[in-house]
């Protein structure tokens, strides 16, 4: 019997979150921590205004599209954000419910060990080029002869022509880009959340599989009938977990599903953007194209990611179904098999996260996206074509 537990890595983000002052791990949070909290929502909201106005005031029109594209960025991560700061409980809570569990044999461990490792390893990726995309912006204001930002957002000050008004407007800029890290942390937790769901639904179609079959090798002598009682054992303990488990997503379908939903309501109109953007290039010069590649990127991941992993949770719990009939069941009495059939007609339902009640959260659903994005960069090509 082996347990698990809430990888380092996401403990280094607890631990960080804690330093700082936004979670505080006790039963009620202070009141200066309420005012740090307060001050991260509206500081980072003024962010998304800034942009918003920047896009609607804009005169160049391919500016407008590229912040716009970013302003609805913004509103997506001060949502993450408010949800990161206001929502700790919970989060902790589903952690410890999802995360922290118990694994029979071996193999099994080596299996979730290999798969959390190699999500360890996209993390880190992740959060290489997370570090290297927030100094480029936080660097581009000095390339060039014009000291200029990497986006043309609202501000009071008249940053583009006053030394201090731009110096003002960089450290407000830079600043705002240092607290998107949480929202990046935010995103890493609910991937590595997903992440369990589905390794969870795996590691039990294997516990499921090994049904009655003796651990010690074979070299321990049983009578057939305290075998077929061991296996009606670990039947049952099968059907509570998958029943438990199966409660356990759909708090984490409950919690996330409006986030979810926000990100298919936004990513099709930013991915039809940064296509926008890099198919009539509108940038200036080679730094702003990297942006522009960077965010088209970004995008994509955001939304692969949750409908890659909500794919895998449907698929590990359809692959049930064959570990079920995998597993030493013939020969068992004939009340043990009936059990096993009604069982067996109950994991047909393969588990699929609905997001609003209307959208699977599959990569079927990252396909359609997609395509409506692409739709959407057609009008806006023949907009453009007929002025």
């Amino acid at each position: 019997m082996h347990s698990t537990r809430i990888h380092k890595r996401v403990d280094q983000m607890i631990s960080f979150f804690r330093r700082i002052g936004i979670w505080h791990g006790e039963d009620r949070p202070t009141a200066s921590q309420l005012r740090l909290k307060l001050f991260y929502c509206i500081y980072y909201l003024l962010f998304f205004t800034s942009l918003l106005i920047g896009a609607i005031t804009d005169e160049t029109v391919d500016e407008s599209v590229f912040l716009a594209e970013t302003s609805i960025i913004a509103l997506v991560l001060t949502i993450k954000i408010c949800i990161l700061l206001w929502k700790e409980k919970q989060i902790f809570r589903l952690l410890n419910r999802i995360c922290v569990f118990s694994i029979r044999n071996d193999e099994e461990f080596a299996f979730f060990n290999d798969k959390v490792e190699k999500f360890n390893k996209f993390v880190n990726v992740f959060a290489c080029a997370t570090i290297v995309g927030t100094l480029g912006c936080s660097v581009f204001p000095f390339i060039g002869n014009k000291k200029s930002l990497i986006v043309d957002i609202a501000f009071p000050l008249d940053w583009k022509n006053s030394e201090i008004g731009f110096w003002v407007a960089y450290i407000f800029f830079t600043s705002e880009n240092a607290i998107t890290f949480l929202a990046m942390a935010f995103s890493v937790i609910v991937w590595y959340l997903l992440l369990h769901c589905s390794l969870r639904y795996k590691i039990l179609g294997m516990e499921i599989r090994n049904m009655g079959r003796i651990r010690s090798g074979g070299k321990v002598k049983m009578l057939e009938k305290e075998q077929h009682a061991i296996f009606y054992q670990d039947l049952v303990v099968s059907i509570e977990g998958h029943l438990h488990l199966r409660g356990l997503i759909g708090e984490v379908e409950d919690f996330f599903s409006k986030l979810f939903l926000l990100q298919f309501a936004t990513s099709g109109i930013c991915i039809c953007c940064s296509i926008y953007c890099l198919a009539f290039d509108i940038s200036d010069n080679s730094a702003e194209r990297i942006v522009h590649v960077y965010t088209f990127f970004f995008h994509i991941a955001e939304l692969f990611m949750i409908t890659y992993f909500g794919n895998e949770i449907m698929q590990s719990s359809c692959g049930l179904t064959y570990s079920l009939f995998e597993s030493e069941w013939v020969g068992q009495p004939h009340s043990t098999q009936k059990c096993i059939i009604i069982f067996g007609e109950y994991l047909k339902r393969s588990h699929v996260m609905l997001i609003g009640k209307l959208y699977p959260l599959t990569l079927e659903t990252f396909t359609r996206i997609l395509k409506s994005s692409y739709s959407l960069f057609n009008i806006l090509k023949n907009t453009k074509q007929l002025k």
